[in-house]
This record gives C-alpha cells, sequence and structure tokens, in this order.
C-alpha cells in the first residue's frame, strides 16, 4: 500500500510525521528541473556516487605517500642538478669575461666509470654541449616527475 505524504493532513486515511524530502511533491517551476522531477536527483546521485572513487585504506595511502616521498627525494636531487649547473655555467661566463678568454676554456670534463676507466677533456665545445644537454635532460626529467606528484582527490 502507496500512502502520498501530504504536509499537513492525512494520507490514505493515515497521519503522517515524516518530513518532506527537497523537491518531493513540487512541480517543475517550483523545483527547477524543468519537469525531470525527483527521478532525474536520483539518477544523478546515482551517477556521481558511481563516478567517486572509494575511499583509499591505509594500505593503499601508505605506497602513495611512499611513491610521493621517493619522487620529492628525485626532484629535489634534480633541481639542485640544474642549480649548480646554473651557477656552474655563471661561474665560468664572469670568469671568462675578467680573463679574456672563451667561457668553458678552464674546464675539464672527466667522466670516469666503476672499472676506474676515465675519458677526459678540456675541449670547451664538448664542454658546453655537455653542460647544456645534461641540464636539457634534468630540466625535462623535472617537469616529468612533478606532473607525475598527484594526490589524488
Amino acid at each position: 500500500m502507496k500512502t502520498n505524504v501530504i504536509e499537513n493532513g492525512k494520507s490514505n486515511g493515515q497521519l503522517t510525521n515524516t518530513p518532506k524530502t527537497p523537491g518531493e511533491g513540487l512541480n517543475a517551476t517550483q523545483d527547477g528541473r524543468n519537469g525531470k522531477g525527483a527521478e532525474t536527483t536520483k539518477t544523478e546521485i546515482k551517477e556521481q556516487l558511481a563516478e567517486q572513487k572509494p575511499a583509499m585504506n591505509l594500505e593503499q595511502v601508505l605506497k602513495l605517500v611512499e611513491s610521493l616521498h621517493r619522487k620529492k627525494i628525485q626532484r629535489d636531487k634534480l633541481v639542485e642538478t640544474i642549480s649548480t649547473l646554473e651557477e656552474f655555467e655563471v661561474k665560468q661566463l664572469e670568469d671568462a669575461e675578467e680573463a679574456g678568454i672563451g667561457q668553458y676554456q678552464r674546464c675539464e670534463l672527466v667522466i670516469e666509470d666503476d672499472k676506474g676507466n676515465e675519458f677526459k677533456t678540456k675541449n670547451p665545445f664538448i664542454i658546453k654541449e655537455v653542460a647544456e644537454h645534461v641540464r636539457t635532460l634534468c630540466v625535462g626529467r623535472l617537469s616529468e616527475i612533478e606532473g607525475e606528484m598527484v594526490v589524488p582527490a
């Protein structure tokens, strides 16, 4: 038996104390939904609930925090490397202007592997290109990591 709720009266011969829900019993102009009524509201609510992701459990939160921490450490190292390279280039430019020589004229690039093998060069062109390339790589990787550092809503 379905009972229709009436604000201050009886319904099917019964008194009710059930409060009306917002939008219930309103016509299309009253509820502002252009005639779609309460059913649209229920559908909208169901869609919103379906779109919402379930809350993360403790294990998922800990994994997220650990992942963000690792990315923060990577980010900090990249920011430090970029800063060091920028300071190096500025220092080299200032020294070159004072001495009247090329920017990387008094530099030496040394690459050493785990076995102690070394590659050394004093070629300013190579040093300049390597420094610029390393900086470009670091800036690119920094933007990737910062893009990955997202906290879900």
